[in-house]
């Protein structure tokens, strides 16, 4: 019987997406940080940002190839701002609030229609364990979205990529959830957008559920054939909790 459901954030339990204007938004917000602390840059905010995102860009493939997780300071510092003259101490000391606006000002983010009724369900109803699996380079963000939303109440742990060291499909990460929920893989399902990070991960660790649902960026990180296939493809997140709610009646 499945005991407990695991969620990706970032394209599942939100709608996310991307474009030029985004891209325009975090240069600029980004300047405006770093004038914010005093940090002297040879450059104005587009022309940092075209060398920044580059770095940045950089290290997003090079984690999807090692599937490690590095801190903020060491994304920033290291990767972001490699080839820049900058204060590398001042830049490290506030790298978590340059991640945090990253994952905020680059995508658009809101709440999926239904994702609140269906996570009350799966709590109150169900009783459900709740938890977040996630790859993300801020530490706090998205505990503070959450709240934001108005969620974070069902959510009995959040493990992230940031934290653990570990990208999804990295099975350590998994290891990390499984380990605070105290149940064995078969008794948990996973939720997720994608084929490449939220169904070759779980299956490859025996959970008993996998369901996915499409988003913007599915396109952009299922490139390729993968070997591997939800139990549930879902339109409408509200789902999960029907599905499970439905097996739960029938003894599954």
């Amino acid at each position: 019987m499945i005991k407990a459901v695991m969620f990706d954030m970032g394209g599942t339990l939100e709608d996310l997406y991307s474009d030029e204007k985004n891209n325009k938004a975090t240069a600029y917000a980004l300047y405006e940080i770093l004038k914010k602390y005093g940090i002297e840059i040879p450059y104005e905010a587009e022309q940092l940002w075209e060398i920044v995102g580059k770095g940045i860009a950089e290290y997003k493939k090079d984690s999807e190839r090692t599937l490690i997780e590095l801190k903020p300071d060491e994304i920033w510092c290291n990767w972001g701002f490699k080839d820049i003259p900058v204060d590398k101490d001042k830049l490290a000391e506030i790298s978590e609030e340059i991640a945090h606006m990253w994952e905020t000002t680059f995508y658009d983010r809101s709440l999926r229609v239904h994702a609140a009724e269906m996570l009350k369900g799966l709590k109150e109803d169900l009783g459900m364990y709740v938890s977040v699996v996630s790859n993300t380079g801020s530490l706090y963000q998205v505990f503070s979205t959450l709240k934001k939303y108005g969620v974070r109440q069902y959510f009995d742990d959040i493990t992230l990529s940031s934290i653990t060291g570990f990208r999804k499909p990295n099975p350590n990460i998994f290891k990390v959830a499984l380990a605070q929920a105290n149940l064995d893989p078969s008794e948990c399902a996973f939720v997720g957008d994608t084929l490449s990070r939220d169904v070759v991960g779980p299956r490859k660790m025996g959970y008993g559920r996998v369901f996915k649902i499409n988003s913007f960026l599915t396109p952009q990180k299922d490139i390729g054939k993968f070997d591997v296939a939800p139990d549930y493809q879902v339109t409408d997140i509200y789902d999960v909790y029907t599905i499970l709610k439905k097996e739960r009646e029938q003894g599954i």
